[in-house]
């Protein structure tokens, strides 16, 4: 399969948008996606979530909504591909031009905070003495979201005027967002934020470690306590972070963050293992590649215009 995919541009998206929306992008998932048939659910639950296979143009080449099955997924690609090489090269490919109809595309990627803080959110269940049975995907699940913030928030995570030893306390609305929208159970799968009244406690103290030579040595300490009907979150922090005066920028930020969760979602997997269970989250700074830029999955909920 991985010697077939060179002939394949694979790419994947967030589907709830691309068959509610109204962007370019969005029309055009929508003029084929219904061609294989095979949708998952009824009524308002139907989802087009699944795997397709199309030409730039548009063309519908084959799909499969109902499972990721290697062979069936061989067997499908093996099939396009040979419907492909039959098309004329017209058929295949757009007439138009596709990049003057991105600039037409609103995504939350536009707007990336690239003199800002991008941390990169990893999150995994903890060990515990008793593991509740689980299929072995579930037993080795892990997760990985994103957490922004403007250039200006970022500086608040540091005192304006920094001395050696000198103890701070973080903007409680910077912490409270990284716990509401971050520190959330999607360790197996998709979840809800925390609504501002969950959060109980969302506190993270600074302290100067040292100064050397342009770069300010941070340390941080903090706790994260969060309660919405039968599920919550109870963590404690600790981090280590480095700004450097030169760039102006953070030159390193990494906190991590262990306790206790309990409860479930609705998409989240948690059925039979709703806790109380460990849990862990590390934010470290994101990388520059085009998937370090995705959208947190809760940027609409931010608040930016």
């Amino acid at each position: 399969m991985q010697k077939l995919l060179k002939e394949f541009v694979p790419c994947a998206d967030e589907v709830w948008r691309l068959q509610n929306r109204q962007d370019p992008d969005c029309k055009f998932f929508m003029s084929w996606c219904d061609e294989g048939g095979q949708l998952n659910g009824d009524g308002e639950q139907t989802t087009r979530q699944g795997t397709y296979i199309v030409t730039p143009s548009g063309k519908f080449l084959g799909s499969n909504n109902e499972n990721n099955n290697p062979p069936r997924m061989l067997q499908l690609m093996r099939k396009a591909l040979d419907d492909y090489k039959k098309l004329d090269k017209k058929v295949r490919l757009r007439s138009d031009d596709p990049k003057e109809i991105a600039k037409q595309i609103n995504r939350g990627e536009s707007q990336y905070p690239a003199d800002g803080l991008v941390l990169r959110c990893h999150s995994r269940d903890l060990p515990r003495e008793k593991p509740v049975a689980a299929e072995e995907w579930a037993q080795k699940a892990l997760n990985v979201d994103y957490c922004w913030f403007k250039k200006e928030e970022a500086l608040r995570f540091m005192p304006k005027e920094p001395v050696k030893k000198l103890e701070f306390d973080v903007p409680q609305e910077l912490v409270t967002r990284m716990a509401r929208f971050n520190m959330v159970d999607n360790v197996r799968g998709q979840t809800e934020s925390y609504s501002a009244e969950a959060v109980k406690e969302a506190t993270l103290k600074g302290t100067i470690k040292d100064i050397k030579k342009g770069i300010i040595y941070v340390t941080f300490k903090g706790a994260v306590k969060m309660e919405q009907g039968t599920r919550s979150m109870n963590l404690q922090l600790l981090g280590e972070a480095e700004w450097d005066a030169k760039k102006n920028a953070w030159g390193k930020f990494e906190i991590v963050c262990a306790g206790t969760r309990a409860g479930r979602t609705q998409f989240n997997f948690r059925e039979r293992d709703e806790g109380p269970a460990p849990i862990g989250f590390v934010f470290v700074i994101a990388g520059d590649t085009p998937p370090d830029k995705i959208a947190p999955a809760f940027l609409w909920q931010y608040g930016w215009r």
